[in-house]
């Protein structure tokens, strides 16, 4: 298995989606390099009623991709996004696709550059297009994978995107994204990727949070999950949330509470009252 570090693969092929066996698992594609990239299929995408597609950020690749102990674990996360799913609805016919489809960014040097999103954003469009018509289509980013979300969407098929713990979206505007679906988005309030440079010059930077007022995503709560890790936390109210927005069930989803600002008068009242 390989450490984290810089990357020393070129820009990837084209990923080739289709059903197959590997690893023990059910493969939509695999590259088969332990650098490279690996995309599975947890529960049946052919017949589902909705799939939410989930895309890791930094340092995930086919090498570390069974270990279920990492921090990111991705496929972890994956199933535990899809009981709850089940859970949420479970009348409906849900899947979840674990997208580790593009080379990821090894460390904070290279999650700076809008590079590897840039190349694996084609490859997440594709995937798009592969799943079934009939499918509601759901894509939730976590990290550096909110970036790839934000630069497929103005050409896949996509119904929702969840940006969880986003370091900004790859654009500078939420218009910029060329995405009419709904945009959701989340941050824990530990999580470190608050202080993340809100840049954006030439590939350099990935713009502002979704979180930020004014930016156009509809912000739901996380409950009280710790770090930057914890977003797909068994049982926590944001992966409640992030099942319910993948099927559909958008009233039973729990919005963050901006406090109502106070106006002049309120504030000088409240200050004779302290004194």
């Amino acid at each position: 298995m390989i450490a984290a570090g810089p990357s020393t693969i070129p820009a990837p092929e084209p990923l080739r989606y289709e059903r197959a066996q590997g690893y023990g698992v059910r493969l939509l594609a695999c590259d088969g390099t332990e650098d490279g990239r690996i995309v599975e299929e947890l529960g049946d995408a052919a017949t589902a009623d909705h799939v939410a597609v989930l895309v890791p950020g930094n340092d995930n690749y086919l090498g570390n991709y069974f270990n279920q102990k990492r921090a990111t674990r991705p496929r972890a996360n994956g199933e535990t996004l899809l009981r709850t799913m089940r859970e949420v609805a479970p009348e409906e016919r849900v899947a979840v696709v674990v997208w580790v489809g593009y080379r990821t960014p090894r460390g904070f040097g290279e999650a700076v550059s809008r590079r590897p999103a840039i190349e694996g954003a084609p490859d997440l469009v594709r995937l798009t297009r592969f799943l079934p018509g009939s499918a509601r289509v759901t894509l939730v980013g976590h990290s550096y994978g909110t970036v790839v979300c934000g630069l497929a969407l103005g050409r896949g098929r996509v119904s929702d995107c969840v940006a969880l713990g986003s370091p900004g979206m790859g654009t500078r505007s939420r218009e910029e994204l060329g995405f009419t679906g709904n945009l959701w988005a989340a941050r824990g309030p530990n999580d470190w990727i608050r202080f993340f440079p809100r840049g954006h010059v030439g590939e350099a930077g990935h713009g502002p949070s979704p979180t930020r007022r004014g930016y156009g995503a509809r912000v739901f709560e996380t409950g009280d999950i710790p770090g930057h890790c914890s977003y797909y936390r068994s049982g926590s109210e944001s992966v409640r949330n992030v099942a319910r927005i993948a099927v559909g069930r958008y009233e039973e989803v729990t919005p963050v509470t901006v406090p109502r600002p106070r106006r002049p008068r309120e504030v000088r009242v409240a200050e004779a009252v302290a004194s």
